[in-house]
């Protein structure tokens, strides 16, 4: 999950950096605004969902002993 963001927020920092530079020779600067509140609650949600699907599976999967796996077929 950590390196999704991380790679994520490098990927629009790039595009961002580029606009941001584009808008600058345009001499239309602009001040770059990050909406701190919505990328934490989206990145929060993100962490949570992948928990999740993580743990119901292996919680699952732990219910049987690893010995009645060994009996079935695939």
């Amino acid at each position: 999950m950590a390196v999704g963001a991380v790679l994520g927020t490098l990927v629009a920092g790039v595009g961002l950096g580029g606009l941001w530079g584009a808008l600058g020779v345009l001499h239309a600067a602009s001040p770059l605004v990050l909406p701190w509140a919505s990328l934490g609650a989206a990145a929060g949600a993100c962490a949570v969902l992948a928990t999740v699907s993580a743990v119901i599976p292996a919680a699952l999967s732990l219910r049987r002993r690893p010995l009645e796996y060994a009996g079935t077929r695939e």
